[in-house]
């Protein structure tokens, strides 16, 4: 598609940048590399004219914010990943120490190479264009070993370009001068000249073909090169492409740059010789046939893997924060102003490349108020932009992902001493001044902490081990080992299994009022984002009758509390002890540590595998379990703290009027015993309108939906004239409590739940837990094996991780099944008179939706990653076509496939890889389904009917 559209891209460039050609073709291919980094799928816009247009524009804007910063003031050319990067962001005015500093460095390394390997490594990455994934195979050597060794050797060529006489070298062989071929001014002939140089620096005789043949040969053991023999290979044409062969590698004659080629002159409107233009970035000469599909995949693959060292992040183009790339995980939050209307962001690392672009679409629309970009690099790096509308002012959100980090400072220090990459400890001493810019600054600050210890250790053995007699030795060394033993133990010992923590906390909140008394509850309660901070007072009655009355919240904390009920966090109880057992009940529980965290506080940390929490704690005080705090850490968004400021419980009589909703009794007119007098009696059920049955009803199936507790048939609700009723049976007296006091929120709806402990009381006959799906079980006897199983018996797997792989292959099939079922149920049963509904219900009915879509979705996910760690994703190619199936017969077509996979078809006899392409296809079928239903009225209808008892 680019290439149809390049004539009237280019056409439309030439306008924006008044006629100036080269420009134009750098914002196409800019363009280029936006459009095919982004999420949205360009052939599903309405007008793909409008907005590729306007990222053109968009990105001639951005050039003018930051055509007036020059990048060689802060970072030195050997800095870049290249000398074609380097010389492509050049200034005219520097242009000529450009170049000779680069042949400066070139002469360093190529008479350093013979004694540090580091300096070969810079050689074929700088100079010779290989990617770090290339070196990597040549070298045999993960990326942090490589990236360490660019770094000491980019350090040692700085300070050789700073401060040539700082370098002196213990036993470097003499080297002869290294000779440049010509000194023009072309930056063509500046290339060959570099290479020249490099290839004329040969040294020692050329490796046999076998020889490399045996080093890299998929048996052989990985072996390094030494410092001589890389030293010849990197300066050696033959040598070279023998190994660029057999790794199946382009050949050096391929390796010709053309990203910065002929930038000696410029053309379009104002070019030539005048004063004004001296400080002009250099441009290529024009191209007059078309893009060069080379160019564009170079620089494509040198975006891929370029590691940057700091993220600036630009607003239309204007840099607003930048942030040092120094861990693994490295994230950036930043509020943009009240007025601010941002129409793309864009990510900038410190050598310019654009990693990430963010179109932003309008903040009305349905997907407008959270907006985010994911970005995929090498290494399985990713960076992820998202812009959030949902507070009162725009949120931007960076998250850069670098596990390369984790194992470059993990084996840094031991790797650098090892492999001779640190120039001062290998070959290199000082006369005068440290060299400091040669060693990585991690690395110093590691080496320099451990130089004290060391120190301290002499002088303790100096002074004490060395009078001591070898057994007054060794038994000190054994005291101080026991006692650094036990000073673990105890640190990492966990006081009590997280079972009987949430039991101690739930007993002590049953514990605070007498079960025969009713009083009210104040609590007062802080919760605090990344984005805001609140603080709220909590008034509950402790028998769970009466209802909290609820209050209109504004927009950002109106999502923050739907936010919270996706953790499983009660908004009138949010520090409960029993609805944080019950969230944890739901969750697949990655591992539970409990901790003394402080002075008399005591705190349970939950890490779970879910798409959107990771973990939640919660903190109590040690000597009573009263719950005084909970965080819940969301994956995109950071952690959501609540503490507690204040909690008394007080008498009725201490109660405000407008605490609690007016009570009523179902189906009487009298007051019921035991209510002060301060209370509204109950009143007689008045008959309500269609409207406010259907508001109470989508509000119950709201709460039910966020508490899971629709995901069987024990809870079901019953339509009458003057309200709802939700009747269920539950497992405990903490989930009965729970299910609740959430109800009591809604109006209109009577909660009639009940234990199996009680229903096996009133009965006499113990009640069972029905409702459970049967666990799916893999047959044993060959003749019924089914095709998973026969599958994994290939791979060798174990029964028992077939029956999990079944297992939750199966859920997921179940999940998708019941989703879509209550989707679909909703959209018929609602959408015809959706306009009859009130606002609150059309409120109340748009976010039922789209939790539905929420959760089919995840299951959706959960069915991929199970056939993936199944090893069933590298057998078939997704071809996705447009599809008509409406979502119940995709659903259909899911379960079936899903239980022909799990336990066979008796009629047929197809394999797991027959059956994967299929539902493959079904799964993104039922993905583009679930993303276009909309709570707009469809074709058909279907009439509502109540239900009687």
């Amino acid at each position: 598609m680019f290439f149809a559209y390049y004539p009237r891209l280019l056409e439309w460039a030439m306008q924006i940048t008044h006629k100036d050609r080269e420009e134009a073709e750098d914002l196409v291919h800019d363009l280029y590399f936006r459009i095919t980094r982004i999420s949205r799928s360009i052939d599903a816009m309405e007008s793909i004219d409008s907005y590729l247009f306007k990222v053109i524009r968009n990105l001639y804007y951005s050039r003018l914010h930051r055509e007036g910063r020059d990048p060689l003031n802060d970072l030195s050319i050997v800095d870049y990943d290249s000398v074609e990067q380097g010389l492509a962001v050049a200034d005219r005015r520097e242009m000529l120490f450009a170049r000779a500093h680069l042949r400066q460095i070139c002469r360093h390394v190529c008479q350093r190479k013979s004694a540090a390997r580091s300096a070969s490594v810079l050689i074929l990455r700088f100079f010779l264009g290989y990617y770090a994934s290339e070196l990597m195979k040549i070298l045999q050597a993960p990326r942090s070993s490589v990236d360490r060794s660019l770094q000491v050797a980019r350090s040692e060529a700085r300070l050789f370009l700073e401060r040539p006489g700082a370098l002196r070298f213990i036993s470097q062989p003499p080297q002869r001068e290294v000779a440049f071929s010509a000194e023009g001014e072309d930056t063509q002939r500046l290339f060959s000249e570099l290479r020249e140089a490099i290839f004329s620096a040969t040294e020692g005789p050329c490796f046999p073909a076998s020889a490399l043949e045996r080093r890299y040969a998929a048996d052989s053991v990985a072996l390094a090169f030494t410092a001589s023999e890389l030293a010849h290979l990197v300066s050696c044409r033959i040598c070279l492409d023998r190994v660029n062969t057999i790794l199946h590698l382009p050949l050096l004659a391929e390796r010709s740059p053309e990203y910065g080629l002929d930038r000696d002159s410029t053309s379009g409107p104002g070019a030539g010789g005048d004063a004004e233009d001296a400080g002009a970035p250099i441009r290529r000469r024009p191209s007059a046939k078309g893009p060069s599909l080379r160019k564009i995949e170079r620089r494509a693959r040198e975006l891929y893997e370029h590691r940057p060292e700091s993220l600036q992040i630009a607003v239309d183009g204007e840099v607003r924060a930048s942030q040092k790339v120094s861990a693994e995980k490295n994230e950036l939050h930043l509020k943009l102003g009240r007025k601010d209307e941002p129409s793309f962001i864009e990510v900038f690392s410190e050598q310019g490349f654009c990693l990430a672009y963010l179109d932003v679409i309008d903040p009305a629309s349905p997907d407008g108020l959270e907006q985010e970009e994911r970005v995929a690099l090498s290494d399985d790096r990713s960076l992820i932009v998202t812009l959030t509308f949902a507070a009162d002012v725009p949120i931007l959100h960076v998250l850069y992902r670098d596990p390369v980090m984790t194992e470059r400072v993990a084996t840094e220090t031991d790797s650098a001493r090892a492999e001779g990459a640190v120039a001062i400890r290998e070959t290199a001493s000082v006369a005068s001044v440290p060299l400091r810019g040669i060693v990585l600054r991690p690395g110093r600050w590691i080496r320099r902490r451990a130089d004290r210890v060391f120190a301290w250790m002499q002088v303790w053995y100096q002074l004490f081990v060395r009078t001591m007699n070898p057994f007054l030795a060794s038994a000190a060394v054994f005291a101080l080992g026991t006692a650094v033993c036990l000073f673990l133990w105890m640190r990492s010992a966990s006081p009590m299994p997280a079972s009987a923590f949430l039991q101690h906390a739930e007993k002590a909140e049953q514990a605070q009022v007498p079960s025969t008394e009713s009083r009210v509850i104040s609590q007062k309660v802080r919760i605090r984002t990344a984005a805001q901070s609140i603080e709220r007072t909590i008034h509950r009655d402790s028998t769970g009758r009466r209802k909290p009355k609820r209050h209109a919240l504004d927009r950002q904390t109106a999502a923050l509390e739907a936010k919270l009920a996706k953790g499983g966090v009660n908004w009138d109880e949010p520090l409960s002890a029993a609805t944080y057992e019950n969230w944890r009940e739901h969750s697949q529980i990655v591992r539970d540590i409990v901790r003394k965290t402080g002075n008399n506080l005591l705190t349970l940390t939950t890490t779970i595998d879910d798409a959107s929490v990771t973990q939640e704690s919660l903190t109590v005080r040690a000597n009573d379990f009263h719950p005084v705090a909970r965080t819940v850490s969301f994956r995109d968004t950071g952690d959501v703290e609540i503490a507690e400021l204040d909690y008394a419980v007080m008498p009725w009589s201490d109660a405000e009027p407008g605490w609690f909703e007016p009570m009523r009794a179902a189906g009487s007119g009298v007051n019921g015993p035991g209510v002060h007098p301060l209370i509204t009696a109950h009143l007689a059920a008045l008959p309500l309108t269609d409207a406010q049955v259907d508001e109470a009803e989508l509000g119950a199936m709201l709460a039910l939906h966020q508490l899971r507790a629709d995901a069987d048939n024990r809870v079901q609700i019953i339509r009458r004239s003057s309200g709802v009723q939700v009747k269920g049976i539950v497992e405990d007296d903490a989930r009965k409590r729970e299910l609740e006091m959430r109800l009591n929120e809604v109006p209109h709806v009577i909660p009639a739940i009940f234990t199996f402990a009680e229903l096996e009381h009133q009965s006499g006959f113990p009640a069972g837990e029905g409702g459970q799906n049967p666990r799916p079980v893999l047959e044993s006897d060959e003749e019924k094996v089914s095709p998973l199983e026969k599958f994994l018996l290939t791979k060798g797997e174990s029964r028992d991780e077939m029956s999990r792989l079944a297992n939750r292959l199966s859920d997921s099939a179940d999940a998708v099944d019941r989703e879509s079922s209550h989707l679909a149920e909703l959209i018929h049963r609602y959408a015809p008179d959706r306009q009859q509904l009130t606002e609150a219900g059309r409120t109340t009915l748009d976010q039922l939706i789209a939790e539905r879509k929420a959760s089919i979705l995840a299951a959706l996910d959960e069915e991929e990653h199970s056939l993936a760690e199944a090893g069933l994703t590298d057998s078939y190619t997704s071809d996705i076509q447009k599809t008509t199936l409406d979502i119940e017969e995709a659903t259909k077509q899911n379960s079936k496939l899903c239980d022909e996979l799990v336990f066979g078809d008796a009629g047929h006899s197809r394999s797991a890889q027959d059956i994967l392409p299929e539902l493959a296809q079904t799964i993104h079928q039922l993905h583009a389904v679930t993303l276009q239903l909309s709570p707009l009225p469809p074709t058909r209808t279907a009439p509502r009917k109540e239900q009687q008892d």
